[in-house]
């Protein structure tokens, strides 16, 4: 009985496993890119709803990319498009937190500029003209007579669960199981 009422506290006392735990790290969506490029860094494991820093940093360079809020889990996702005039050369992203700070896998920028739009650098007065917009006449307003329906049914929000619950409700049906196997060695030990 001593061991089951043991084990029993031994259970209440551990911490719920969360499957995100960890230490925070920043992941990016390519190894490689060209200057001018689209990179997606997501972080993970962050706190809820903590503040991160990003910056990117090189030889010689250090470009902030502003703060971003991680959400409920602790993860976040930054689009970032690369400055056109990056030299080629190899970066981190770096995530700084009131705490602590992450680096990201290496990023290498290499080869020619991307440019945005497709075009060679800006318009001057010797590139073609862009042809007019056709313009066409106002369609007819037309009203509509038929309701639109409703919906009857609200919709609610999942609730999040920290995984309290579920230890709940396994304590329960241990201590269902071990109140029986100790009835149990009660009435082998009167017999």
């Amino acid at each position: 009985m001593a061991q089951a009422l043991s084990f029993l506290l031994a259970f209440l006392l551990v911490t719920p496993a969360f499957a995100d735990g960890g230490d925070p790290r920043l992941e990016i969506s390519v190894e490689r890119v060209n200057p001018g490029g689209v990179v997606n860094v997501r972080g993970v494991a962050f706190e809820f709803e903590e503040l991160v820093s990003l910056v990117l940093i090189g030889p010689g360079i250090e470009l902030s990319l502003g703060k971003i809020t991680a959400n409920v889990e602790g993860e976040f996702t930054h689009i970032v498009v690369l400055p056109s005039d990056l030299p080629e050369g190899t970066y981190y992203f770096r995530g700084t937190t009131a705490r602590r700070w992450v680096i990201s896998p290496p990023l290498t920028v290499w080869g020619t500029a991307i440019i945005e739009g497709g075009g060679q650098g800006p318009r001057d007065e010797d590139d073609g003209l862009l042809a007019p917009m056709p313009t066409y006449p106002p369609a007819p307003q037309a009203v509509s007579t038929v309701s639109a329906p409703i919906a009857s049914v609200p919709i609610e929000a999942p609730s999040v669960s920290s995984g309290w619950g579920t230890n709940i409700l396994i304590l329960a049906v241990l201590m269902v199981i071990a109140v029986g196997i100790m009835l149990s060695l009660g009435r082998k030990r009167a017999e």
